[in-house]
């Protein structure tokens, strides 16, 4: 399995790399000062785009992040359709790394932040 601060930088260095994309933020467990660190804990992590579409174009780009054992995304599912312009990837790799993945257009930054329930670390700012 990765470190922390390997897959911190594989996903800043993807981001810092890519004009689309405008923000970082680390959301969830990891926030969380009074969760003690496991290995069992996900990333979960949220890139705002300004092209949300020309990510879900095809899944080829999150080839930087390893070999999946298992995706998912919500999102695409016929069972529940989306509720909102966000997009999820919900990541297994083959060394036991757990990734999630969100995309969220960068004009709804202000509404994510207003709304969010206060376990947000801003990693990057493009």
């Amino acid at each position: 399995m990765r470190s922390e601060q390997e897959m911190m930088k594989v996903l800043l260095d993807f981001a810092k790399n890519d004009d689309r994309i405008r923000l970082v933020t680390l959301e969830g467990s990891r926030t969380n000062k009074n969760i003690p660190p496991d290995t069992f804990q996900d990333f979960d992590i949220s890139y705002f785009v300004t092209d949300i579409d020309s990510f879900k174009e095809n899944d080829q780009w999150l080839l930087f992040l390893g070999n999946r054992v298992m995706m998912q995304k919500p999102e695409d599912m016929e069972l529940f359709p989306p509720e909102s312009n966000w997009f999820s990837y919900l990541m297994l790799f083959e060394d036991g790394t757990k990734v999630d993945l969100t995309l969220i257009p960068a004009y709804e930054l202000e509404a994510y932040f207003t709304n969010s329930d206060g376990l947000v670390e801003v990693l990057l700012d493009n």
